[in-house]
């Protein structure tokens, strides 16, 4: 069952990503190059709300990404699994021609990973303000909107 989720802005145009359960964790950077906050978001909640059994968030890195795969086991419990590949996934495309290592792995509850992943944002929100995310973060802007509609779903 995931505990942590933490998403750092460590630089202009960076960020650090850290997953942990009691058993594990894993931590890792990503560029500016993709912007996987509101897919994430989006994600879950689409998970949550049974419009999807499968969500993939590519974490771009240089070079190389990591892709967060969160997939429905059933009703409540979804299947967290994170894998490395040194080249990026084309996600135009259905197809993964890149080979990718399994890095971590996990089940959980979709609320629960909806709260710690809030809990994570909100760690977030109380260094930044969304003016300065933007600054840092170079090209995006934080999704509000769609981090309002998943909290929403924690009430």
């Amino acid at each position: 069952m995931t505990k942590s989720f933490n998403y750092h802005l460590n630089g202009t145009g960076w960020a650090e990503v850290y997953f942990a359960s009691d058993t594990q964790y894993i931590r890792f950077e990503v560029s500016y190059l993709s912007d996987p906050l509101p897919d994430l978001f989006e994600g879950l909640y689409r998970l949550d709300n049974n419009k999807s059994n499968e969500e993939k968030i590519h974490f771009a890195e240089e070079p190389g990404e990591h892709s967060l795969v969160i997939l429905r086991q059933d009703r409540d419990m979804i299947k967290i699994e994170i894998y490395w590949s040194d080249e990026w996934e084309d996600v135009s495309t259905k197809e993964t021609r890149c080979e990718k290592k399994l890095v971590y792995a996990d089940t959980d509850t979709i609320k629960n990973i909806i709260m710690v992943i809030c809990k994570g944002i909100d760690r977030l929100l109380e260094r930044l303000t969304v003016t300065e995310y933007k600054e840092k973060w170079h090209m995006f802007d934080f999704p509000t909107d769609r981090y309002r509609k998943l909290r929403e779903l924690l009430n």
